[in-house]
């Protein structure tokens, strides 16, 4: 049988076999897969002066001198600037960016394999176990976090200890605990998408609201061109999504696939793995069954008692609603019911389209996270493991 590479192993397959600067990783035993992410996401005001910047690092079992100041660590995760709106499937191969929108972002690192069909390229391998994480502020340049003269290194937000399983995949997120405060925790999320028997012919999405506490009854709310305020009331609101087909840039619904239910999204910072929803690869039966063709997904968030359907325009109450759309939403996904706008993949949204053996596009089912963080949406895409191109 044929072995399948993903795009991204691939790629590094070639760039190797092209005579690049090969990196030589020391072999990680019994590892664990980690994700990180820097949630914190303002600008210094008179208001919140005491926050900590939003620009860290990472450091790992950090060796700290007797003032308690880091000198070094057994992995450092450095310049972690806030996260993209969109972490992709895979990571930039030949990027050389120094600031980071994620960990192990462009970094060479040893990264997961494909783990249970799933392309895990944008996780990094490190040992299992108990390790101490402390994330520190940095200032914003280019000066590696141990060049920096030791005054310059920072304070400590977060210090903590936590108990990594063995080939289990973790996503991590410094986040805002309380609105009014400038305390940080290390959300670690357990995920479970890799030891369930997902289909490859179905798309599946799960949602958070990992919102500061009192984020809704404190922060200002603020409105979209259109007049839809742009914050999610309470702990709990109902999903609804709605598919659309793209010619010519303009986006028609696809046939029984408008405002259709999905589950719920919960504000919590317990590191809970919400449960998976999903809709058809090929829900456009006028598709292809190898390229979807350009579509969009929306995702509608109601407050109990709403739908989409009984949302009265420019009357909105605050927080009752709001919505985000993603992929190929044309000229008009400005209009009041979409504030809210994520890429993703260019043509296809959520779903991921590539060339892939002699079909150039073709389009593969994907896992996605649509989070909720103090007044943005953030999605992350994991793709599965497809055959490379043949030419």
């Amino acid at each position: 049988m044929k072995y399948k590479l993903s795009f991204c192993t691939a790629f590094l397959m070639l760039l190797l076999l092209a005579g690049c600067r090969k990196t030589d990783f020391a072999a990680v035993e019994s590892p664990a897969y980690i994700r990180v992410f820097n949630s914190l996401d303002f600008n210094t005001t008179v208001d919140n002066k005491d926050a900590p910047q939003p620009f860290l690092v990472m450091l790992i079992d950090p060796v700290l001198d007797k003032d308690g100041i880091p000198e070094s660590a057994a992995i450092t995760g450095d310049f972690l600037d806030k996260r993209d709106a969109w972490a992709r499937p895979y990571p930039d191969a030949v990027n050389t960016t120094l600031w980071q929108k994620e960990y192990p972002g462009t970094l060479k690192v040893l990264a997961a394999p494909i783990l249970n069909g799933y392309d895990l390229s944008s996780w990094a391998q490190v040992p299992s176990g108990k390790h101490r994480i402390i994330f520190q502020t940095r200032p914003y340049n280019q000066t590696p976090f141990f060049s920096l003269e030791k005054k310059l290194r920072g304070v400590s937000i977060i210090d903590t200890t936590i108990e990594m399983g063995v080939r289990e995949v973790y996503t991590m997120q410094v986040l805002q605990k309380n609105y009014q405060s400038p305390k940080t925790i290390l959300y670690v999320r357990n995920e479970n998408f890799v030891k369930q028997p997902l289909s490859d012919s179905m798309v599946y999405v799960n949602f958070y609201n990992l919102s500061s506490e009192g984020f809704f009854d404190v922060a200002k709310t603020e409105k979209d061109p259109n007049d839809v305020p742009n914050k999610l009331m309470g702990d709990r609101m109902g999903v609804y999504f709605s598919l659309t087909s793209s010619k010519s840039n303009s986006p028609k619904p696809v046939a029984g696939f408008t405002n259709v239910p999905m589950g719920a999204i919960i504000r919590s910072h317990k590191p809970e793995a919400a449960p998976y929803y999903s809709f058809p690869l090929f829900a456009d039966t006028s598709a292809s069954k190898i390229f979807t063709g350009n579509m969009g997904q929306y995702f509608a968030f109601c407050a109990p008692g709403y739908t989409p359907d009984i949302i009265p325009p420019f009357e909105t109450p605050v927080g009752v609603f709001t919505g985000v759309a993603l992929g190929d939403y044309g000229d008009d996904a400005g209009s009041q019911f979409w504030p809210y706008k994520i890429k993703g993949d260019l043509r296809t949204g959520m779903v991921v389209s590539i060339h892939s053996g002699k079909d150039n596009p073709k389009s593969f089912s994907t896992i996605n996270t649509v989070e909720y963080i103090n007044k943005k949406f953030y999605l992350t895409t994991i793709q599965r493991k497809f055959e490379p191109p043949t030419y």
